[in-house]
């Protein structure tokens, strides 16, 4: 502060220079999905809208706010009952949104190859040897993919009601 008592023009120059983190890598402030959306694009924010009706829609699963680290940041999660891990997140990064299913191999190994659609192969490769993640991991660029992925989602559900017995 200035000795009369006003902060000096430079000093406010610098103040102004402090930018907001994005909503979705703020840790300190959880956004609403409608605020993750706002940072989105056209397209993808249409993606999100979807891929969020489709996910809330499935019978048992609630959808909620979790952070994940410097990598994902805020997520939207969706859960089954009893199960700490999500089923799915949804990662609303506003260059690449993108969802994101936790794998187990024995899940994996239960999907017949020729069954494996071609947009989904990548993304369940990732969660198998010789990369160290459990996580499978896709893009969200077009309505196509959301189709699979629900697919791919039935199947996770299925599973996991057969391995609780």
């Amino acid at each position: 502060m200035h000795p009369s008592g006003s902060i000096p023009q430079q000093s406010l120059c610098r103040m102004t220079m402090i930018q907001k983190r994005p909503s979705w890598t703020d840790y300190f402030n959880e956004p609403s999905c409608e605020i993750l959306r706002k940072n989105l694009s056209d397209d993808p924010a249409s993606f999100f809208d979807l891929a969020r009706k489709n996910l809330s829609g499935l019978e048992g699963v609630t959808e909620k706010m979790k952070w994940f680290g410097d990598g994902w940041h805020w997520t939207v999660g969706y859960y089954t009952p009893h199960r700490e891990e999500p089923l799915v997140v949804i990662i609303p990064d506003p260059l690449d949104l993108q969802l994101a299913m936790p794998l187990d191999r024995q899940f994996i190994e239960s999907i017949p190859a020729k069954e494996i659609k071609k947009s989904l192969r990548e993304g369940l490769e990732l969660a198998q040897a010789p990369f160290d993640t459990r996580w499978g991991l896709w893009s969200l660029d077009n309505s196509g993919i959301l189709t699979d992925f629900m697919d791919l989602v039935e199947r996770k559900l299925q599973h996991l009601v057969k391995i609780a017995g």
